[in-house]
């Protein structure tokens, strides 16, 4: 289909509405802003297992249990402390508790189950997603979707053999701004983009996966042998349950916590359908020398056949967080996880003499400024940029987290197409994984489509 082209002016005339909030359906709003909606009816209700209860997956419980017609019936983790957190949880929203259990096999056996949301550590995303969809159940399932590069041909062969949604949970996929974002540029308000940025910072022990272990954590309340998984078997230790994210034997690193997100929201908006060709790392451990595997600083430059896209991620000092698509007619940014989109029209072209006639004699300078003006000075006020920038915000209540997961339980009830399905998911974690692979090698990572490996 042709691209429907704006010119600067017509851009900022559709734009007269600058700094609005977009609109969203009332059930995308928090809790206390569905009443509005009508939810489906309990035939329609979709019922799932949550595995895993921590950080991430108390949150993702949370969310999910307050959507209309959604009902968590049973909830594991290797962890018992998070089994009575399951059912605050739940009782909270709803009145009721459901069972729990530290096996997520035994949700995959209950036939009350038609899906099951998994917010477990990277290591253990694979094992789970390829059971459930080999136990008839779709499956949610955080970011990044793997742990190791061969995992994702593997996952995406058990999605379609068995016909099962799959959806990894990267929000910005839903992301009204996202959406936004793709839109302006599929209509030329910026003209062509051939560079997008990407940057965040954080500076706090938290920011820096620096958790706290549960108090009184112990073999007696921890499977730690399961919870090992394929990973070297290690004695027990507290600081590796909680600070996972920080090793390679369980998790990704800043690619596979943060990149990951920079990655969805740039395959999405700019239609990219496979992984980067290339990737170039730099950065180092500079800060948090803790006994951590992965870096604390890296900066990767990626190449797609017609796109670069540069990402920065530091745990050392604060960064607002940005992704910057940048057109040969203006800039689009997105704010943190799409909090407010701003558009920066440009025209391209020079409003004064080029100042490279400093390097002409006086009078051949005067003569060339001259013949300047004369050609361009009727031209001058229209080509003068556009000073205005058009903004948008998120509605009051609206969260592309609840959004990400609607999308997913509206497609286990339609059988619509996931958002952000297996292919997505491997593309970009193919990207999470070039990253570190040019850190570590110390050398440029190339994806080879042909064999499914990432080489020097």
């Amino acid at each position: 289909m042709a691209k429907q082209v704006f010119s600067r002016r017509e851009f900022m005339r559709s734009s007269a509405g600058a700094g609005m909030a977009l609109s969203v359906p009332p059930y995308l709003m928090d809790p206390g802003r569905t009443s509005a909606s009508q939810p489906p009816s309990p035939t329609d209700t979709v019922r799932f297992g949550m595995v895993g209860i921590g950080m991430e997956g108390s949150g993702v419980l949370e969310t999910s249990v307050s959507l209309p017609g959604v009902e968590c019936v049973a909830a594991c983790d290797l962890y018992d402390g998070r089994h009575t957190l399951a059912n605050e949880i739940i009782n909270g929203a709803t009145g009721k508790t459901v069972p729990t259990t530290r096996r997520y096999q035994d949700l995959l056996g209950n036939k009350e189950i038609d899906a099951v949301v998994v917010a477990v550590p990277d290591h253990w995303h694979a094992k789970i997603i390829m059971d459930a969809c080999n136990a008839g159940k779709d499956v949610y399932c955080e970011k990044p979707m793997t742990h190791k590069l061969e995992e994702g041909f593997e996952i995406i062969e058990a999605a379609q053999k068995n016909n099962r949604i799959v959806q990894i949970g990267s929000q910005r996929r839903s992301s009204i701004h996202f959406a936004k974002a793709k839109e302006l540029i599929g209509q030329g308000a910026i003209g062509d983009v051939w560079l997008v940025e990407a940057i965040l910072g954080r500076n706090s022990p938290c920011g820096a996966w620096v958790y706290p272990p549960p108090p009184g954590l112990s073999p007696e309340n921890l499977d730690w042998e399961t919870w090992l998984g394929d990973a070297p078997k290690r004695p027990f230790d507290p600081i590796r349950f909680a600070r996972w994210r920080a090793f390679e034997d369980y998790g990704e690193g800043l690619p596979g916590d943060l990149f990951v997100h920079t990655l969805t929201g740039i395959h999405y908006v700019m239609g990219l359908d496979a992984p980067p060709q290339r990737a170039q790392t730099y950065g180092g451990l500079y800060y948090w020398k803790d006994g951590r595997d992965f870096p604390d600083l890296m900066t990767t430059l990626y190449e797609y056949p017609t796109l670069r896209a540069a990402v920065l991620m530091t745990q050392m000092t604060d960064i607002t967080e940005v992704t910057r698509f940048h057109g040969t007619r203006g800039t689009i940014e997105v704010y943190g996880d799409g909090d407010r989109l701003t558009v920066a029209p440009q025209d391209g072209k020079d409003h004064e003499p080029c100042y490279y006639d400093s390097s002409f004699p006086a009078q051949m300078r005067a003569r060339y400024e001259k013949e300047w003006r004369r050609g361009n000075e009727s031209k001058l006020e229209t080509a003068r940029p556009v000073e205005a920038q058009a903004s948008y915000s998120y509605p009051q209540g609206y969260s592309e987290f609840r959004h990400h997961l609607w999308n997913f339980f509206e497609s286990v009830r339609t059988r619509r197409p996931s958002v952000e399905d297996a292919v997505f998911g491997n593309n970009t974690s193919i990207g999470c994984h070039m990253a570190n692979y040019s850190y570590f090698h110390k050398s440029a990572a190339v994806w080879d489509a042909a064999s499914k490996t990432i080489t020097a």
